[in-house]
Protein backbone atom coordinates (compact mmCIF):
# COMPACT_ATOMS: atom_id res chain seq x y z
CA UNK A 1 0.00 0.00 0.00
CA UNK A 2 1.21 3.18 -0.79
CA UNK A 3 1.88 6.15 1.85
CA UNK A 4 -0.27 8.72 1.83
CA UNK A 5 1.53 12.57 3.11
CA UNK A 6 -0.25 15.37 3.98
CA UNK A 7 1.94 18.83 3.56
CA UNK A 8 0.59 21.57 6.05
CA UNK A 9 1.35 24.45 7.50
CA UNK A 10 -1.14 27.35 9.37
CA UNK A 11 1.26 30.10 7.71
CA UNK A 12 0.86 30.68 3.87
CA UNK A 13 3.84 31.37 1.75
CA UNK A 14 5.55 28.37 3.34
CA UNK A 15 5.98 26.79 0.31
CA UNK A 16 3.38 23.74 0.85
CA UNK A 17 2.31 23.50 -3.13
CA UNK A 18 5.47 23.96 -4.63
CA UNK A 19 6.66 21.48 -1.63
CA UNK A 20 3.85 18.95 -2.84
CA UNK A 21 4.77 18.99 -7.26
CA UNK A 22 8.46 19.22 -6.92
CA UNK A 23 8.88 16.38 -4.52
CA UNK A 24 5.97 14.35 -6.44
CA UNK A 25 8.10 15.15 -9.87
CA UNK A 26 11.55 13.67 -7.76
CA UNK A 27 9.79 11.19 -6.66
CA UNK A 28 8.56 9.81 -9.91
CA UNK A 29 12.00 10.43 -11.12
CA UNK A 30 13.59 7.43 -8.95
CA UNK A 31 10.81 5.48 -10.12
CA UNK A 32 8.35 5.70 -7.92
CA UNK A 33 4.09 5.55 -8.79
CA UNK A 34 2.47 9.36 -7.34
CA UNK A 35 -0.35 10.46 -6.80
CA UNK A 36 -1.45 14.05 -5.61
CA UNK A 37 -4.82 15.65 -4.17
CA UNK A 38 -4.76 19.17 -4.39
CA UNK A 39 -6.93 20.22 -1.50
CA UNK A 40 -6.06 23.70 -1.43
CA UNK A 41 -8.96 25.65 -3.20
CA UNK A 42 -6.85 27.84 -4.19
CA UNK A 43 -5.94 25.80 -7.11
CA UNK A 44 -1.81 26.45 -7.31
CA UNK A 45 -0.90 22.44 -7.33
CA UNK A 46 -3.62 22.07 -9.57
CA UNK A 47 -2.71 25.02 -11.80
CA UNK A 48 1.37 24.03 -12.39
CA UNK A 49 1.08 20.16 -13.14
CA UNK A 50 -2.54 19.23 -14.39
CA UNK A 51 -1.94 18.33 -17.76
CA UNK A 52 -2.33 21.34 -20.19
CA UNK A 53 -5.09 18.79 -22.42
CA UNK A 54 -7.66 17.97 -20.00
CA UNK A 55 -10.56 19.49 -19.37
CA UNK A 56 -11.81 19.12 -15.75
CA UNK A 57 -14.91 17.24 -15.33
CA UNK A 58 -14.82 15.78 -12.26
CA UNK A 59 -12.70 17.61 -8.98
CA UNK A 60 -12.90 17.35 -5.74
CA UNK A 61 -15.84 19.55 -5.29
CA UNK A 62 -17.70 17.09 -7.38
CA UNK A 63 -15.77 14.21 -4.92
CA UNK A 64 -17.01 15.78 -2.02
CA UNK A 65 -20.46 16.85 -3.02
CA UNK A 66 -21.39 13.65 -5.13
CA UNK A 67 -24.71 12.08 -3.68
CA UNK A 68 -23.53 8.63 -4.86
CA UNK A 69 -21.76 5.93 -3.61
CA UNK A 70 -18.42 5.88 -5.37
CA UNK A 71 -16.72 3.19 -5.49
CA UNK A 72 -14.11 4.18 -7.47
CA UNK A 73 -11.93 7.38 -7.77
CA UNK A 74 -10.36 7.16 -11.30
CA UNK A 75 -13.52 9.50 -13.04
CA UNK A 76 -11.41 12.30 -10.45
CA UNK A 77 -8.12 11.28 -11.56
CA UNK A 78 -6.10 13.15 -14.08
CA UNK A 79 -2.55 13.16 -15.96
CA UNK A 80 -0.03 15.69 -14.96
CA UNK A 81 2.58 16.90 -17.23
CA UNK A 82 4.78 14.64 -14.80
CA UNK A 83 5.49 10.83 -16.08
CA UNK A 84 4.10 8.60 -13.36
CA UNK A 85 2.43 11.59 -11.44
CA UNK A 86 -1.27 11.97 -11.78
CA UNK A 87 -3.85 14.19 -9.67
CA UNK A 88 -7.26 14.75 -8.25
CA UNK A 89 -7.79 18.36 -9.01
CA UNK A 90 -9.15 21.55 -7.17
CA UNK A 91 -11.63 24.03 -8.45
CA UNK A 92 -11.75 27.40 -6.34
CA UNK A 93 -16.16 26.62 -5.65
CA UNK A 94 -14.68 24.33 -2.97
CA UNK A 95 -14.07 26.91 -0.42
CA UNK A 96 -17.85 27.12 0.06
CA UNK A 97 -18.05 23.63 0.75
CA UNK A 98 -16.42 24.07 4.46
CA UNK A 99 -19.83 24.54 6.51
CA UNK A 100 -21.53 21.68 4.48
CA UNK A 101 -17.99 19.52 5.75
CA UNK A 102 -18.31 20.68 9.28
CA UNK A 103 -21.69 19.46 9.62
CA UNK A 104 -21.18 15.85 7.97
CA UNK A 105 -18.03 15.88 10.45
CA UNK A 106 -16.48 13.14 11.47
CA UNK A 107 -18.62 10.78 9.13
CA UNK A 108 -17.21 12.63 6.34
CA UNK A 109 -13.41 12.28 7.54
CA UNK A 110 -13.89 8.28 7.70
CA UNK A 111 -15.73 8.23 4.46
CA UNK A 112 -12.86 9.70 2.52
CA UNK A 113 -9.92 8.25 4.08
CA UNK A 114 -11.80 5.10 3.18
CA UNK A 115 -11.51 6.04 -0.35
CA UNK A 116 -8.44 7.37 -0.52
CA UNK A 117 -6.51 5.06 1.21
CA UNK A 118 -7.86 2.28 -0.85
CA UNK A 119 -6.86 4.13 -4.10
CA UNK A 120 -3.24 4.84 -2.43
CA UNK A 121 -2.78 0.91 -3.13
CA UNK A 122 -2.19 1.86 -6.69
CA UNK A 123 0.91 4.05 -5.78
CA UNK A 124 3.81 4.76 -3.67
CA UNK A 125 2.96 7.58 -2.67
CA UNK A 126 -0.17 9.95 -2.66
CA UNK A 127 1.05 13.64 -1.09
CA UNK A 128 -1.49 15.53 -0.74
CA UNK A 129 -1.57 19.42 -1.25
CA UNK A 130 -3.73 21.20 1.79
CA UNK A 131 -4.67 25.14 2.71
CA UNK A 132 -2.88 27.82 4.94
CA UNK A 133 -4.67 26.77 7.60
CA UNK A 134 -5.93 24.26 9.97
CA UNK A 135 -9.92 23.69 8.78
CA UNK A 136 -11.66 20.84 7.55
CA UNK A 137 -9.80 20.18 4.90
CA UNK A 138 -6.98 19.88 6.40
CA UNK A 139 -8.54 17.45 9.00
CA UNK A 140 -9.88 15.25 6.19
CA UNK A 141 -6.17 15.15 4.78
CA UNK A 142 -5.03 14.14 8.12
CA UNK A 143 -7.22 11.85 9.02
CA UNK A 144 -6.48 9.75 5.58
CA UNK A 145 -2.78 10.65 5.72
CA UNK A 146 0.05 8.51 7.38
CA UNK A 147 2.81 11.15 7.11
CA UNK A 148 2.71 14.90 7.79
CA UNK A 149 5.32 16.87 6.54
CA UNK A 150 5.30 20.63 7.45
CA UNK A 151 7.52 22.83 5.42
CA UNK A 152 8.40 26.29 6.99
CA UNK A 153 10.22 29.63 5.01
CA UNK A 154 13.49 29.93 6.53
CA UNK A 155 13.44 33.49 6.67
CA UNK A 156 10.18 34.12 8.34
CA UNK A 157 9.36 33.69 12.10
CA UNK A 158 5.09 33.55 11.15
CA UNK A 159 6.01 29.94 9.57
CA UNK A 160 7.44 28.88 12.52
CA UNK A 161 3.92 29.76 14.56
CA UNK A 162 2.47 28.02 11.86
CA UNK A 163 4.78 25.24 12.40
CA UNK A 164 3.70 25.18 16.00
CA UNK A 165 0.01 25.29 15.41
CA UNK A 166 0.56 22.45 13.06
CA UNK A 167 1.93 20.08 15.19
CA UNK A 168 -0.88 20.61 17.59
CA UNK A 169 -3.72 19.94 15.70
CA UNK A 170 -1.71 16.12 14.40
CA UNK A 171 -1.43 15.59 18.20
CA UNK A 172 -5.18 16.02 18.05
CA UNK A 173 -6.18 14.13 15.50
CA UNK A 174 -3.45 11.34 16.82
CA UNK A 175 -6.17 11.46 19.63
CA UNK A 176 -9.37 11.30 18.07
CA UNK A 177 -9.01 9.64 14.97
CA UNK A 178 -6.32 8.48 13.46
CA UNK A 179 -3.83 7.02 15.91
CA UNK A 180 -1.28 5.67 13.57
CA UNK A 181 -0.83 9.14 12.44
CA UNK A 182 3.13 9.96 12.09
CA UNK A 183 5.41 13.87 12.13
CA UNK A 184 8.00 12.76 9.54
CA UNK A 185 9.96 15.90 9.35
CA UNK A 186 10.21 19.61 8.79
CA UNK A 187 11.36 20.91 5.52
CA UNK A 188 13.09 24.15 5.37
CA UNK A 189 12.57 25.88 2.42
CA UNK A 190 13.60 29.51 1.23
CA UNK A 191 17.08 28.81 2.96
CA UNK A 192 19.61 31.74 1.95
CA UNK A 193 22.76 30.85 4.45
CA UNK A 194 23.59 34.29 3.69
CA UNK A 195 21.14 36.27 5.96
CA UNK A 196 20.91 36.31 9.60
CA UNK A 197 17.46 35.40 10.18
CA UNK A 198 18.13 31.93 7.69
CA UNK A 199 20.73 31.38 10.23
CA UNK A 200 18.91 32.41 13.53
CA UNK A 201 15.40 29.86 12.47
CA UNK A 202 17.94 27.05 11.56
CA UNK A 203 19.71 27.04 14.61
CA UNK A 204 16.31 27.62 16.85
CA UNK A 205 14.97 24.60 15.00
CA UNK A 206 18.30 22.19 15.92
CA UNK A 207 17.60 23.48 19.21
CA UNK A 208 14.23 22.95 19.79
CA UNK A 209 13.35 19.42 17.74
CA UNK A 210 15.48 16.53 16.90
CA UNK A 211 17.58 15.85 14.20
CA UNK A 212 14.77 13.19 13.57
CA UNK A 213 12.24 15.71 13.36
CA UNK A 214 14.12 17.50 10.38
CA UNK A 215 15.10 16.99 6.80
CA UNK A 216 18.87 17.02 6.01
CA UNK A 217 18.00 18.52 2.91
CA UNK A 218 17.11 21.83 2.80
CA UNK A 219 15.58 23.80 0.19
CA UNK A 220 17.63 27.10 -1.12
CA UNK A 221 15.66 30.21 -1.73
CA UNK A 222 16.25 29.94 -5.89
CA UNK A 223 14.55 32.31 -8.63
CA UNK A 224 14.24 29.15 -10.85
CA UNK A 225 11.17 28.34 -8.55
CA UNK A 226 10.22 31.64 -9.34
CA UNK A 227 10.30 31.03 -13.20
CA UNK A 228 9.07 27.67 -13.44
CA UNK A 229 5.90 28.51 -11.85
CA UNK A 230 5.70 31.61 -14.46
CA UNK A 231 5.51 28.41 -16.70
CA UNK A 232 3.55 26.76 -14.75
CA UNK A 233 6.60 24.08 -14.86
CA UNK A 234 7.93 21.77 -11.79
CA UNK A 235 11.87 23.55 -11.39
CA UNK A 236 13.10 20.03 -12.92
CA UNK A 237 10.84 20.68 -16.20
CA UNK A 238 12.23 24.31 -16.15
CA UNK A 239 15.80 23.62 -15.57
CA UNK A 240 17.20 20.38 -14.14
CA UNK A 241 20.47 22.13 -13.12
CA UNK A 242 19.09 24.39 -10.70
CA UNK A 243 20.38 24.12 -7.25
CA UNK A 244 16.43 24.05 -6.31
CA UNK A 245 16.01 21.03 -8.57
CA UNK A 246 19.04 18.97 -6.95
CA UNK A 247 17.63 20.17 -3.39
CA UNK A 248 14.30 18.25 -4.78
CA UNK A 249 16.04 15.28 -6.06
CA UNK A 250 18.22 14.99 -2.24
CA UNK A 251 14.98 15.36 -0.51
CA UNK A 252 13.13 12.86 -2.69
CA UNK A 253 16.12 10.26 -1.82
CA UNK A 254 15.96 11.22 2.12
CA UNK A 255 12.62 10.17 2.06
CA UNK A 256 12.51 7.30 0.55
CA UNK A 257 14.92 6.33 2.77
CA UNK A 258 13.36 7.26 6.08
CA UNK A 259 10.02 5.70 4.97
CA UNK A 260 12.07 2.54 5.03
CA UNK A 261 12.30 2.85 8.50
CA UNK A 262 8.48 2.43 9.21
Amino acid sequence: MGYIISVINNKGGCGKSTTTYNLADALSRQKKKVMIIDMDSQCNTTKIILDKAATIKNSLYELLTSKNDITSLNNFIYPTTCKKVVLIPNVDETASLEPELIQQSPDIFFKLRAMFRKEAENYDFVIIDNPPNMGTFVLISLYASDFVIVPIKAGSVFSIDGLLKALKIINEVKENGNSNLIFLRILINCVDKRTAISKTISEQLDKTFTKKQIFKTQIPINTAFEKAELFNQTIFQHNLAAPGARAFRNLAKELINIIKEY
